[in-house]
Formats: structure tokens, C-alpha cells, sequence
């Protein structure tokens, strides 16, 4: 793990600079590096390598490099610049960022496989070119100062260590989170902080121009390969690609671990790495305290692959660190996965140096709930949706669940959403808006019940204006299209790499492999999703490879969260997060709102659940970076 921070503008003390980068250093177990070369000012956190080897200088100081990632075609880019007759002077990544830049200049990135964030500091052109991977696995965050001053970090919280940074929040990412259950992009919950989209570079001068573009975009890929004929065909290049683009992901690792949680995507990567490395495997899964459901599958899986297996426990007083997580996380998010996520990653840096991973691998390949019901419901039209929405309608709960595999009571809101959809869906809404409804944390009529006037004026402000992607060739393509404009990067991956980050633990996720995506866009639908199945592909591997190995359902997966937004340690962060004083207090809300919402969550109702879950990190992450409290964060 590494993180960069920098400034670019009148020179400040030196302490400004070292304080950005200090607040990384949970990012890297070495030391750290500096580059003052007025009036650019860089600094990095990696590990002791890195110290040593970066910056990285061309011969005559005129290019200087700042780099954080994993490159894994190093090898192969190393021996290409060799053979051009370039000679290295370090073994650093940093090196061969600048080496490419002299050869490529700005289309540097079309070389690089991995997962990357660098600064290109061009003295002679008297410019600054950062650029973020393809698919966001590193995050960069950006702002420009009342005084003129461009200012990055890897993570916003050192952002806020220059004094021309201040934290004020912003209200339409607040709005937009409370419909996403995440911060999109490009927008961050700090009023005038931007993320660096995924596959974009920006370009910064003294003129103070900064001109943002992108170098890499998902519509590029949308058709599939013309030489493949069949579904066959298709499935047999996939699977040689899952072979050989999971074989890279341990590269530069000398002790790796997986997470294997008994799904399809992990399960597969362990396969891959113990069949093809032949390496010794150490692999860790988290349950609940419920019982054997969430660790059986995964228990099973690591017999029959011959790793050395480690069974994480996630009780209800381990909420007692969410508070940690939104530090971390920098922006608050609605997604309680954070949390046994959280725990494997500070659990795997203990004996690896590094974690493989499958995070992506639903977003691409429809294993989503929310992309379940969407294509379940999308054919109901006509007659069939009509009888179908009696049902949903009059049908018991037991019934529904069954249908979609919901994680916990039906409840009434959920079932009212269903109706809608099905309404919308007949009347040939649009995918977005369809979309949306299943997705949404507040829905409008919630907003409506619970927004205070500060919030009222914002509301569905980032929701209206989200529109259907054009060009995708079915109504599937272009919801995965929807799914992956913003919640790949900006949710997923963008928690992956700060909880990661957080343990100083290196995490490697094959799934997000640019040129395993890339050829995963054009797969057929019916490679992705079929007869009410996601991520068909990876099961045929399996089942090619090793058929009969279990698999976890989304139910058993899941944190039984009524028992544990119920518990001790959660009902007392809620009473003192929103508490009708503290609702109040606050002003975003309607006090007697949020009361009515947390009574309905200990009923037991899955939606009012979820938003007091997501009110409750929203209100902590106000305590953390707002309000400056202390004894909440890290």
C-alpha cells in the first residue's frame, strides 16, 4: 500500500507537506518521500522501497515521478524499455512511470496493467500530469483553495491538513447518499472536493489551468470479440483469461492470503492460485454468531483446495467500530459489509502481506441482489406482470423472500417498492429511474417524510438528473452500465482500498483487471446472468475445473441485521447519533421522522433498517470530519 499528497502553488512551511503525508501513514509500513520543486510540492507514504527509490528523477532532474499501485506487466514494460536502449538506475515502479512518460508522453497509461495513482512533474513543459487506473482501484482527491492552490491526497483526510482546505459539508452529496447509500462521484461529501473519475488524467499549469479528460471508457468496450462465434467460444476464451489474469494478481506478493467467503467469484480465485502457482495458501472467511450457515461453504472449499484456513467471527459488538470505518472511509457509507470487511483486512495483515479478493466480480456479472430483481422483474409485462403484481400484492412474505432471496423480513416498505417497480416497469420507464427504485436507501416519499427545509431544496438533485446510458445492446447491459458508472469506484472498490489501506494491507482484486474487464463487457448476456443466476461464467469454471464445490447463498452471506442493529452496542451509537435532541441539533432532519423510522427498524422492517444504518454513519461522519469530536475516529 502507498498514498501520495501534494500541493501546487506558493510554497508553504514544510510542516504543511509532511502533515498531508503523515496522514497516510496508515497506507504504508515504510517511511517517506518528498519533492519540492516550487511550485510543486509532493510527498509519498509506501513502504521502505519506495523511501528509498522515489521520487524518481529523469538524468537531468528535469521529470520527476511520484507513484502509488501495483504494476504487474512490470516485468514485460521493463524489458521492452531495455531494449529501446534505456538504462535504469533503481528497480522502482516510480523508474519505469518516467521511462514510459520520455517514450509515450501522455498515453503513458495505455501501457500500465494494475492498479495505479502518479504525478508526472514536467519542468520543461512546465506542467503536472496525474492519472488514476482504469477502473479506480486508487483513489485521488482534489481541490483548488480560495488563494488559487491545487491541492491532491490519496484520502481527503490529508487534503485537510493544508490550511487553505476547510471541511464544510456539502448538502447534494448528503442527498445523493441518502438515494445511493454511498457519495457519487465526482462530487465528495466536502463542499468543493472532487474525486479523479476512474480512467481520467488531469493536467495542471502555473496559469492556474486544470483540464481534466479521459484516457480509457467502459462504451469502447460494448461488443464483444468478432472471431468469437458461439457462447462457447466466449466461455472458453473467459476462462483461459480467469486463469491467466488471477495468476498475475499475486505478483510482487511473498506471503499472499485469500478471502474466501464461499462465493462463486472467491471460490474461483482459489482455485486458480492454488492450480496454477502452486503456492501454499493461507485463506480467511467471516462469519456471524448465528451459527454455521456464513462458514460452512468456505470451511468446505478450503479442505478441498488445501489451504490453511482462519474463521473470523463477527459479533454485535464489534458495531462498536463503525466509527473507525467512517474514518477510514472518509465519506460515510450505507453498506454494513464495511464491516466484516473491515475485519478480514485487519485480520489478513497480521500473517500476509497481501489479500486476493473478488470484489467486482458481481458488479460485471449480475450477482447483485438489486440486478436480480431488476431482470426478474423487466420481463413482467403485459398480462404476466399484471398477475404477477396480484400476487406480489396479496402473496405472503415467505413467498416473496423465496423469489429473490431477501436477507431478512419482507416488510411492508419493501413490499410497496416491489408494486412500484412492477408499475413502473409495465408503464416502460425508463432503466434508470427503474433502477434507482430497487437501489434507493430513501426512496422520494421517505425524503419527503424525513427532509428538514436545509435538505428540502437539494432533494433528488443527483437522482434527476441520472440518465439511461446509450448504446448498450439490452436492457440488462445497460443496468450493469448504470451499476458501474459510479458505485464500481465510488462504493465498492473505493471501500476495498481505504479498509485495505487502513490495515497496510496490499490487496489484489483479479476481477478488476482492466483487460479481464474490458473482455468481460462483451461477454453474451446469457454468460452473465440466465434462468435467474448471476455470474454464469464463473460457475461453468468451477464446474469445469472443480464441479460440486458448495456455494453460499446471498441470504447465509449477510449480516442478520435486525439482530445486530438491535444489540446493546448499536442501540446505544443510535441513541446517541439520533437521539431527537441530536436530530435536531443537526437540522437536516425532522426529529419525530427519524424516531418513527428507528421504532419501525426494531419491528424488524429491512428498509427502515437499512436507513438507520445509514443515518447512523452519516451522523458519525459529521462527528468525525465536521464537527472534530473526538474519541470517534481513528
Amino acid at each position: 500500500m502507498a498514498g501520495i499528497a501534494g500541493y501546487f502553488g506558493p510554497a508553504r512551511e514544510p510542516e504543511v507537506l509532511q502533515a498531508m503525508v503523515r496522514k497516510l501513514a496508515h497506507r504504508g509500513r515504510g517511511g517517506e518521500a518528498f519533492y519540492l520543486g516550487n511550485p510543486v510540492f509532493m510527498g509519498m507514504r509506501g513502504t521502505a522501497q519506495d523511501e528509498q527509490q522515489q521520487p524518481a528523477y529523469r538524468h537531468d532532474d528535469s521529470v520527476v515521478v511520484l507513484f502509488s499501485g501495483v504494476i504487474v506487466n512490470y516485468a514485460s514494460l521493463r524489458e521492452d524499455l531495455l531494449r529501446k536502449g534505456i538504462h535504469f538506475r533503481t528497480d522502482s515502479v516510480a523508474e519505469l512511470v518516467l521511462h514510459l512518460y520520455e517514450v509515450y508522453g501522455l498515453n503513458v497509461t495505455a501501457h500500465l496493467r494494475g492498479r495505479f495513482v502518479f504525478a508526472v512533474h514536467d519542468t520543461l513543459k512546465n506542467f503536472v500530469f496525474i492519472a488514476r487506473d482504469r477502473m479506480g482501484r486508487e483513489p485521488l482527491y482534489y481541490t483548488t483553495t480560495s488563494s488559487g492552490t491545487f491541492v491532491f491526497a490519496s484520502e481527503v483526510k490529508a487534503l485537510l491538513e493544508h490550511p487553505g482546505v476547510q471541511a464544510t459539508a456539502d448538502m447534494r452529496a448528503v442527498d445523493a447518499y441518502l438515494s445511493m447509500g454511498y457519495s457519487p462521484g465526482p462530487g465528495t461529501f466536502f463542499k468543493g472536493v472532487h474525486k479523479l473519475p476512474a480512467g481520467h488524467r488531469l493536467i495542471w499549469n502555473p496559469g492556474l489551468h486544470v483540464m481534466i479528460e479521459p484516457y480509457w471508457q467502459w462504451e469502447s468496450y460494448m461488443h464483444g470479440d468478432p472471431s468469437l462465434k458461439t457462447e462457447d467460444d466466449y466461455a472458453e476464451r473467459y476462462h483461459d483469461m480467469l486463469d491467466e489474469t488471477i495468476e498475475r494478481a499475486t505478483i510482487g506478493l511473498s506471503n499472499p492470503g485469500i478471502a474466501l467467503s464461499g462465493s462463486v467469484e472467491e471460490s474461483v480465485i482459489a482455485n486458480a492460485l492454488v492450480k496454477n502457482t502452486g503456492r501454499s495458501l493461507e485463506s480467511f472467511t467471516v462469519g456471524f454468531d448465528d451459527g454455521e450457515a456464513a462458514l460452512a461453504p468456505a470451511r468446505e472449499i478450503a479442505r478441498k483446495l488445501g489451504t490453511r484456513h482462519t474463521e473470523l467471527i463477527c459479533a454485535p459488538q464489534d458495531m462498536a467500530k463503525l466509527p473507525e470505518i467512517v474514518w477510514a472511509l472518509d465519506e460515510p457509507v450505507a453498506d454494513v459489509s464495511a464491516l466484516p470487511s473491515y475485519m478480514l483486512m485487519q485480520r489478513s495483515a497480521q500473517s500476509t502481506d497481501g489479500i486476493a479478493r473478488g470484489n467486482g466480480a458481481n458488479e460485471m456479472m449480475g450477482g447483485l441482489l438489486p440486478q436480480d430483481v431488476f431482470q426478474r422483474v423487466s420481463h413482467l409485462k403485459g398480462l404476466h406482470g399484471g398477475i404477477y403484481g396480484m400476487a406480489a400484492r396479496f402473496m405472503p412474505d415467505s413467498w416473496l423472500e423465496k423469489q429473490y432471496d431477501f436477507s431478512g423480513s419482507l416488510g411492508p416498505r419493501r413490499r410497496e417498492r416491489l408494486l412500484a417497480l412492477l408499475r413502473e416497469t409495465r408503464k416502460g420507464s425508463g432503466i434508470a429511474r427503474r433502477y434507482n427504485m430497487i437501489c434507493a436507501v430513501f426512496g422520494h416519499r421517505d425524503k419527503m417524510q424525513a427532509y428538514s427545509p436545509l435538505l428540502s431544496p437539494v432533494m433528488d438533485s443527483y437522482i434527476d438528473g441520472r440518465k439511461d446510458p446509450a448504446g448498450w445492446h439490452s436492457d440488462f447491459a445497460t443496468m450493469l452500465a448504470l451499476q458501474r458508472d459510479n458505485a464500481l469506484s465510488d462504493n465498492t472498490l473505493m471501500q476495498a482500498d481505504k479498509l485495505a489501506g487502513l490495515a497496510s494491507v496490499d490487496q489484489r482484486l483479479p476481477f478488476m483487471d482492466h483487460a479481464l474487464v474490458e473482455f468481460t463487457l462483451g461477454l453474451p448476456d446469457r454468460l452473465k446472468y440466465h434462468e435467474g443466476k448471476g455470474k454464469v461464467g464463473l460457475r461453468s469454471y468451477l464446474q469445469r475445473y472443480v464441479p460440486g464445490l458448495p456455494e453460499i447463498s446471498r441470504r447465509d452471506a449477510e449480516m442478520p441485521l435486525h439482530r445486530y442493529m438491535t444489540s446493546r452496542t448499536m442501540r446505544d451509537i443510535v441513541e446517541t447519533c439520533l437521539s431527537e435532541r441530536a436530530v435536531a441539533s443537526r437540522g437536516l432532519f425532522k426529529p419525530e421522522a427519524i424516531r418513527a423510522r428507528i421504532n419501525e427498524s426494531r419491528e424488524g422492517d429491512m428498509i427502515c433498517l437499512r436507513q438507520v444504518f445509514a443515518l447512523t454513519m452519516l451522523e458519525l461522519w459529521f462527528r468525525v470530519y465536521i464537527d472534530g469530536e473526538k474519541g470517534w475516529g481513528h
